[in-house]
């Protein structure tokens, strides 16, 4: 109990029975009436002279009271608004200390329970909210114009050491000076200075600062300035472009802020980058607050060299992420520092085995060797180019069986078919599939169809199976007649040894009336070696309808092909040697026949037909092939009938 004073307050005396405090006792008893029930009667007013300690969340975000002192003997009160008398009147209250016989309230604040803070002679400021975080803060320095931009800076950097920043886009206004800083931490210790620094003037620093990203225009001064600072971080040598803290560069954050995490910022930086490294082998992306990277997408398509990857502490939350970049082919990448890496407690294990399973080539991860990753896992994604011409082994089998097809093809065309009995072997399989179409125009080779597919009679299976020499030929010699577009034919040895060579032939063939359509054709030969030539021992051949758009693209290759037939103008054919199976000299008959038949297959007239046959020694199968070898050199007039 606070000692009683002996001089009366405000010059009257009054006893101790009018001073409510001197009768307060915080341990009263509930009163009980006759019933022998706790009655609440009116509410004591009371002053309290116990210190009581809030919690810290609460000291730390209300006001602090103000101490009720006098100059000399000071002693301390709080005044509860709600303290009533007894007959429920609010108390007036009465501040007094030392000698003064006047009240002095001075400083006082009246306040509630909610707003009780004791804690002695500590300042009364109000201790600021936590910034929400984002990739960029503003910091207003009110009235900074007055002060160098080296001082304010260095006076701020002093404060909140260790922790530092460098000032983007720093400004002066006609009153204020203003900046800009991407880190969260910095950006809330930068707020807790406000009013805690006395500048040389004698004036606080007041510091404002909130949450804001600076409008991003791009222009072509501002892409000339990024080509300027992505030069200076590209290393020829290593084909290597650090764009690590990129929106720090010394030579951009003066005037700009231009951050990688900005969508339109990181498609420029992209087309810079495309248009003038497209070799590029490496790239950093550490610490650009990177969060989403769908857009690295492009990396992909844009850039096929690339090989180490670093994107190190960004905003990468989810591994899944990683899946708009999964077709590089990586041999290095780095996500240490990233949100998604804490999801992992075994990196050995779950970490890796996930990065891997997108990146299967990956030797190096966050800087650490990996096993070396087994090949037969690897499945290369790139399509091998299209070729006319595909050959597994070397060019002499390429040259047989360029020269057996030809011949093959040449006399199937001609009128007579019987000579292809020399072209297959005495135990020779043949069978034949079309495909079927509602508007199917192939009705003369419907009743031959073998497609497994549609047939399940084992009887009739093996009936349209055509075996031996005489029944495969009988069948090919009742077909309608045809002419192969040589032009379009496309050839493949898929497989060739000593014994057998595996053959595939694709192109365009039309039937013998040219009012008759295009058709697509496939055939599938095994040749086997027989005395001093070869022989057929298995075909298949399927035959299918165009459609409207490949008739029209194959109309266009004929006519293209066949302009620059006319056009040329070049030295006459040039004999080929070739070994083919007729081996014996033809009769004058033959010769006719065979000059016709050339004639016929080439669109050549009869003397350069002859010419042709002539200078190969009347070999046919030579003189097609000196034909299509000296195509585009042989003269106009020899298509003048």
């Amino acid at each position: 109990m606070p000692k009683e004073m002996n001089k009366p307050w405000d010059g009257r005396n009054r006893g101790h029975e009018d001073k409510a405090y001197f009768d307060h006792n915080d341990r009263v008893e509930r009163p009980v009436g006759r019933d022998g029930r706790f009655h609440v009667g009116p509410i004591k007013h009371h002053v309290s002279f116990r210190i009581h300690r809030p919690s810290n969340l609460i000291s730390r975000n209300l006001d602090n009271d103000i101490p009720m002192t006098s100059n000399d003997n000071m002693r301390q009160m709080i005044i509860n608004q709600r303290d009533r008398e007894r007959g429920g009147r609010i108390r007036r209250t009465v501040y007094r200390g030392g000698n003064n016989s006047v009240p002095n309230f001075k400083g006082v604040q009246f306040q509630g329970i909610q707003g009780r803070n004791f804690k002695g002679d500590q300042s009364n400021s109000r201790m600021p909210l936590p910034l929400r975080e984002s990739n960029g803060y503003r910091i207003n320095i009110p009235y900074g114009h007055k002060y160098e931009k080296d001082y304010i800076i260095n006076t701020l950097l002093n404060y909140i050491a260790p922790k530092v920043f460098i000032p983007i886009m720093y400004k002066k206004t006609r009153t204020d000076a203003c900046f800009y800083i991407d880190d969260h931490k910095t950006a809330n210790a930068l707020l807790n200075c406000d009013r805690k620094i006395t500048m040389s003037d004698g004036f606080k620093l007041r510091v404002r600062v909130k949450p804001e990203f600076p409008n991003c225009d791009i222009d072509d001064e501002v892409k000339e300035r990024l080509k300027q600072a992505m030069a200076k971080r590209y290393r020829q040598d290593t084909k290597a472009l650090n764009l690590s803290k990129f929106h720090l560069d010394s030579d951009l954050c003066s005037d700009y802020f231009y951050a990688l995490s900005y969508p339109i910022m990181m498609m420029t930086v992209l087309d810079i980058m495309a248009e003038h490294i497209p070799n590029l082998e490496a790239l950093n992306l550490e610490g650009n607050k990177l969060q989403n990277i769908e857009r690295l997408g492009i990396l992909t398509k844009k850039f096929l060299k690339l090989k180490i990857l670093h994107m190190g502490d960004n905003k990468i939350r989810d591994i899944y992420q990683l899946d708009a970049i999964k077709d590089l082919q990586l041999n290095e990448l780095k996500l240490s520092g990233n949100p998604v890496c804490n999801k992992y407690k075994s990196r050995q294990n779950d970490y890796v085995r996930d990065v891997r399973r997108r990146f299967p080539r990956l030797l190096f991860l966050d800087g650490t060797e990996l096993p070396r990753p087994i090949v037969f896992d690897i499945v290369d994604a790139n399509i091998p180019l299209s070729q006319k011409m595909f050959v597994a082994v070397d060019a002499k089998v390429q040259e047989i069986a360029k020269q057996f097809l030809l011949l093959y093809f040449t006399v199937f065309d001609s009128e007579n078919r019987q000579p292809l009995l020399d072209a297959y072997d005495e135990h020779a399989c043949f069978s034949m599939t079309i495909s079927i179409s509602h508007n199917n125009k192939l009705n003369g080779y419907h009743l031959e169809n073998r497609n497994l597919f549609r047939i399940n009679d084992t009887t009739r299976r093996q009936k349209f199976l055509k075996q031996g020499r005489l029944p495969v030929v009988s069948f090919i010699s009742e077909m309608p007649r045809t002419r192969h577009l040589l032009s379009t034919f496309t050839m493949d040895i898929s497989l060739a040894t000593q014994t057998m060579m595996f053959i595939t032939i694709t192109g365009y063939v039309q039937l013998d009336n040219k009012e008759e359509p295009i058709y697509y054709f496939n055939r599938t030969f095994i040749i086997v070696p027989k005395d001093e030539g070869y022989c057929i021992q298995n075909e298949q051949l399927h035959i299918s309808q165009l459609s409207e758009s490949q008739l029209t693209k194959l109309h266009q290759q004929l006519n293209q092909l066949e302009n620059q037939q006319v056009q040329s103008e070049a030295p006459a054919l040039s004999s080929v040697e070739v070994t083919n199976f007729v081996a014996t000299e033809p009769s004058d008959e033959m010769k006719q026949q065979m000059t016709l038949t050339l004639s016929q297959q080439t669109n050549m007239n009869l003397e350069w037909s002859l010419k042709c046959l002539q200078d190969t020694q009347w070999n046919y199968d030579n003189a097609v092939s000196a034909f299509i070898l000296n195509r585009e050199q042989i003269p106009s007039q020899a298509f003048t009938k």
